[in-house]
């Protein structure tokens, strides 16, 4: 017998940070904090910390679980290596300059989403997910596609539903609740 024990992945979407907001406000300290919180509190449950390796929402929840000595994985636009935030573990390189392909990889790759704000390319990563019946669990207290989606259905076909939370605390409850339908 193995001891070897396979491990959830648990995405951490949102806004990015300013710089990838050429000057506009991104993730503000609040979000970052929230994240930060999530990614420690998932590590802390055995779990992997997927985002997409850039800054903002996803270099905080990165952050957080290495604090906790988690394992964190960037999904990355392009074709270089070294392109991910100083916490990110496992880069994959999507190979494609243009959005859409790292969304649809990093999704993909979770069993659930946890949003904290976020502008197209989190609603762009919640789509792929409502399509493909992921969980969503949207952090209500920030502004972006989260707070505005929290406890909907992204149409009428009324696939799934997004979960709302009020903290890190709840959203990471939550998933763990999830995993054990």
């Amino acid at each position: 017998m193995s001891d070897f024990q396979k491990k959830y992945q648990i995405g951490i979407i949102g806004s990015a940070g300013n710089d990838d907001y050429n000057g506009a406000q991104g993730a503000s300290d609040i979000m970052m904090a929230e994240a930060e919180k999530i990614g420690y509190l998932l590590a802390e449950n055995n779990v992997i910390v997927i985002t997409g390796g850039k800054s903002g929402i996803m270099e905080a929840g990165a952050r957080g679980a290495k604090k906790a000595r988690g394992l964190t994985v960037g999904v990355v636009k392009g074709a270089k290596r070294y392109t991910s935030n100083n916490f990110t573990d496992i880069e994959v390189i999507s190979g494609m300059e243009a959005g859409g392909f790292d969304e649809f990889l990093l999704v993909n790759m979770c069993d659930v989403l946890i949003v904290i704000g976020g502008g197209a390319g989190t609603l762009e990563e919640m789509a792929i997910a409502y399509r493909n019946k992921k969980p969503i669990i949207a952090l209500t207290t920030q502004a972006g596609w989260a707070k505005e989606l929290a406890g909907k259905f992204l149409d009428n076909r009324n696939i799934i539903k997004i979960e709302t939370a009020n903290n890190a605390e709840e959203a990471v409850k939550k998933t763990l609740e999830l995993l054990k339908r």
